[in-house]
């Protein structure tokens, strides 16, 4: 008997290693994203008040920690990038109101600095933002 081997006509390029490659990036990606679940934002203690208002959705806030950094939308800033956002912000809407977010153990000097660059800026109406007591 005379046994022949058959050849066989070459498909394509093998994909075993590209789909290891695309496995591993969906794993990176899977355990990145459940990682970052942590909000984003900057954990302030709020003082409480008991005629506390809640207010419009058209406000600028600025965040003050207990160190005296300022902070806009989680992203800490200087006192010139802060009248900056907030001089640009204000040419679109004059009449914007801009709340001022300070830990309740922060020092007065901070948030007197933090209202301060808000007025060189030209914010007139602004707000010390609390939790309302209940």
């Amino acid at each position: 008997m005379n046994f022949q081997r058959m050849r066989r006509s070459h498909r394509g390029p093998d994909i075993t290693p590209m789909i290891d490659v695309i496995f591993f990036l969906l794993v990176f990606f899977m355990v990145f994203f459940t990682v970052r679940t942590a909000p984003l934002g900057l954990n302030v203690e709020l003082p409480r008040a008991v005629t506390g208002n809640p207010q419009a959705s058209a406000r600028f806030e600025v965040a003050v920690d207990k160190s005296g950094a300022m902070y806009i939308s989680g992203r800490r800033v200087s006192q010139a990038e802060l009248q900056q956002a907030l001089a640009e912000r204000l040419q679109v809407n004059p009449d914007m109101f801009v709340i001022v977010k300070a830990d309740k153990e922060v020092r007065y000097e901070y948030v007197v600095n933090a209202l301060d660059q808000v007025r060189n800026a030209g914010g007139y109406r602004l707000g010390l933002a609390v939790e309302q007591d209940r």
